[in-house]
């Protein structure tokens, strides 16, 4: 549906529904030559514009107000034009509609670059707020210059009016036409014509328009000289949309045109030299149709005649490169700026990695009001019922704007509370049911650069989403055993949650195939790869990260390994999960379960509060597999260095690396033997308990995670030094004597021997679980 001018008639309270022009005189231009002040308004304050302008007429002031219906910004009658040009000032009753309406937003842009090009963007604009706050004010540099509030009283709307008349009297001329560019040339062709039902994203607009002007406009508050911005974000969040819309409402801003690179990637991918390739082929088409003679020869050569004509031509141009991938050098990106000063570069990009390139502007997901609007953008909730389910459906999708433009298409063929319900089931996916709609696509970072395109082609865009979508035939499979794929998995499978890199440390050091000490390399690596194609979002808690619900979704439901899906939720949930509680922590016995009888821990306690003193007794809670298991892993362990001493210089410390990381092996093979155990039938106490999935073992699970955590900190820091150390070895050198010479060996001796007791402990609780301890008596 279009949308309508702002500045529309109102309806007078003495004559209800009765039209009332508020024109001097009409908007074809009859009347007086020149108006003091043009009053912007929507057309939900038109009673309240009525009592200003009211006010400012009193003080003799010559007020334009258009009673006429425009259907869309780029519509705007060349009467409307010519009136702002004739016009001292805007007067902006900026309430909380007024951002979201595109025509008084022109017409607030149209003072602003008239004042920035006087040297003050704030020098033809007049704020008044009929608000309680101002937070709902944009650009920030209009919330304290001339910000007046909502006269309450007819007295005070005389002193604004007269206030608003002083200063009026201080601009001799008008605003003229330097802020209306008229054509504004867009290469290369054809136009984007941006979206009728883009939604919000007014304040990312003016924050790419200051990081662009800054090197001009000071009083903004810092000073740069770079003319480039880059609006980052997830796939499908409406970057491409976000910077068209930009391009089309400030163009005034940028006489010398507008010139837009198309980067996303082809099917199949692309490398940086594919890249650099195709965005040499559209420069030079740009070239050519400005008449310039395209050389043969590298970029920079092309790029140096084109400055040589746009500075000739002097007039401030856009240079937009939309798509920017990860991947590539500083020299490749050096490359993708505009070729002179005048050209403001604009670069929309997933990648979180280049900060130093231009100034980042971060595109969130929608907040819950603008997604609701886009999402009842093609037909409004007709029962109560719906209302509720179209504001679930938005939390549901996480603000995405391309899911929720799906939805919008599909809900003009149901109801919201049916399309809810389709959206969580389990069968075909309602996402992708949209005639030439597709997923988000899964983040593709071995490539080394971003996946799927993601502009305003996709088929977000061609629906009517504020923001395109992968343009890609789906989500791509993920790997059995990538890291990378990994990692995201354990993202997705926590989110919302955020997980830090601790704990994707500890969960990675347990799975097949990664080695403890190689953890920290592998999620570096993962979370660096995953910030490159835009997958991950920052957590309010200093170092964790989080993805969007939309990607958590697109893992969980169309992840091709599931076995490898729930090998890495199991191992996550024993990482996330509290320790037991032992008998005698803080001086207190542990707390009781559910029932009286049942044991409840390894050292014997039952929920009564009796001492079991029979181990036996104790492991009568575990299934005949649980004690197999724990049995075989105290057999593991109590032969292993960890808990039999090692003599001073004697043995080999590579040899005792060797035999704890086996431990792990061993404690793998034991969780995934006990998963399926839920006691052989009900325990002892006739209990079955409750755990991951349904009945499970209620021990062994803590004790071999306990243990790895044990293990995981000393081999990952001793391993690598041990192996640093070993491949300095001299020829001629035996490796025990090399080992021996090692000037960190008693370090190594003193934190392996620090391992002993801990260890020890861990296995009394097998020994305890399983009926049979094996430690020698000395140990008790």
């Amino acid at each position: 549906m279009a949308e309508q001018r702002c500045t529309l008639r109102y309806r007078s309270n003495r004559s209800e529904g009765e039209p009332v022009s508020l024109c001097a005189a009409s908007a074809s231009g009859a009347g007086p030559e020149l108006w003091d002040v043009f009053v912007s308004y929507s057309r939900t304050d038109a009673p309240r514009a009525g009592v200003v302008v009211s006010a400012l007429r009193a003080q003799g002031l010559r007020v334009f107000v258009d009673d006429s219906d425009v259907d869309d910004f780029a519509s705007i009658s060349t009467a409307i034009t010519r009136a702002l040009s004739r016009s001292k000032a805007l007067l902006a009753l900026y309430s909380v509609d007024y951002p979201a309406r595109r025509a008084c937003q022109w017409e607030l842009t149209f003072a602003y670059l008239t004042g920035q090009r006087e040297g003050d963007p704030r020098r033809r604009v007049l704020v008044v707020n009929p608000e309680p706050t101002n937070e709902h004010i944009h650009p920030v540099e209009l919330r304290d210059a001339r910000h007046w509030p909502w006269p309450g009283t007819p007295e005070a709307a005389d002193r604004l009016a007269a206030r608003a008349g002083a200063y009026l009297a201080q601009l001799a001329e008008p605003m003229g036409e330097t802020a209306d560019a008229g054509f504004v040339p867009w290469l290369p062709a054809p136009a984007r014509t941006g979206s009728a039902r883009f939604v919000g994203r007014l304040a990312e607009q003016w924050q790419v328009h200051s990081a662009l002007h800054r090197h001009r406009a000071p009083l903004i508050g810092q000073s740069g000289a770079d003319r480039a911005a880059q609006l980052r974000g997830m796939p499908g969040v409406g970057k491409s949309l976000l910077a068209q819309e930009y391009a089309l409402r400030f163009r005034p801003a940028f006489p010398g045109g507008v010139f837009w690179f198309d980067l996303h990637a082809e099917p199949g991918g692309r490398s940086a030299e594919r890249t650099t390739e195709r965005y040499r082929e559209q420069v030079s088409t740009v070239a050519a149709a400005l008449g310039v003679e395209v050389p043969d020869g590298p970029l920079p050569r092309l790029l140096s005649a084109l400055a040589v004509v746009l500075g000739e031509r002097n007039e401030p141009c856009l240079w937009v490169v939309d798509g920017l991938p990860d991947g590539l050098s500083a020299e490749q990106l050096h490359l993708l700026r505009g070729p002179h000063l005048l050209a403001a570069t604009l670069v929309t990009t997933r990648s979180l990695r280049h900060t130093s390139f231009a100034e980042p502007v971060d595109l969130a997901p929608l907040p819950a009001g603008d997604g609701y609007r886009l999402l009842a953008s093609r037909r409004a909730p007709r029962t109560e019922a719906d209302r509720h389910a179209a504001v679930a459906l938005v939390h549901d999708v996480g603000g995405h704007p391309q899911a929720l433009g799906l939805l919008a298409e599909l809900a003009t063929r149901a109801g919201f509370t049916s399309l809810r319900s389709r959206l969580h089931s389990p069968g075909t996916d309602v996402l992708a049911a949209v005639s030439g709609g597709s997923l988000p696509a899964l983040p593709r970072p071995e490539s080394g650069a971003s996946g799927a395109a993601e502009d305003a082609h996709g088929p977000g865009a061609d629906s009517g989403a504020e923001g395109a979508g992968s343009a890609g035939a789906g989500p791509r499979p993920l790997g059995s055993e990538r890291p990378v794929d990994d990692v995201l998995r354990l993202f997705a499978l926590a989110s919302p949650a955020p997980l830090s890199p601790a704990v994707l440390e500890q969960v990675l050091s347990t799975v097949h195939p990664y080695a403890p000490w190689e953890a920290a390399g592998i999620v570096d690596r993962a979370v660096d790869a995953l910030l490159g194609d835009g997958a991950l979002q920052p957590d309010a808690h200093d170092g964790s990260w989080t993805v969007h619900a939309l990607l958590a979704r697109a893992v969980r439901r169309h992840d091709g390994d599931t076995a490898r899906q729930e090998d890495l939720r199991r191992a996550l949930l024993h990482a996330l999960a509290p320790p037991p509680r032992t008998a005698g922590e803080n001086g207190q016995r542990p707390a009781p379960r559910s029932d009286a009888s049942s044991v409840t821990d390894t050292d014997g306690w039952t929920a009564a509060g009796r001492r079991v003193s029979d181990r036996r007794k104790a492991s009568r809670g575990a299934g005949p597999v649980e004690r197999a298991a724990a049995f075989d892993l105290q057999v593991e362990l109590v032969t292993r260095v960890g808990v039999q001493p090692l003599a001073d210089r004697e043995g080999s410390l590579r040899e005792a690396l060797a035999s704890l990381h086996s431990l792990f092996v061993t404690a793998r093979e034991v969780l995934h033997r006990i998963n399926g155990e839920v006691g052989g039938g009900p325990h002892g106490d006739g209990i079955r308990y409750e755990g991951l999935g349904g009945p499970a073992p209620l021990l062994l699970p803590a004790i071999a995670t306990g243990l790895l955590a044990r293990l995981r900190p000393f081999l990952s820091h001793w391993h690598p030094a041990l192996e640093e150390h070993e491949a300095a070895r001299p020829e001629g050198v035996s490796r025990p004597a090399h080992e021996r010479a090692w000037d960190r060996e008693r370090e190594m001796r003193t934190a392996l021997a620090e391992l002993r007791e801990p260890l020890a402990a861990l296995a009394g609780r097998l020994g305890r679980l399983s009926g049979v301890d094996l430690r020698d008596p000395v140990d008790d």
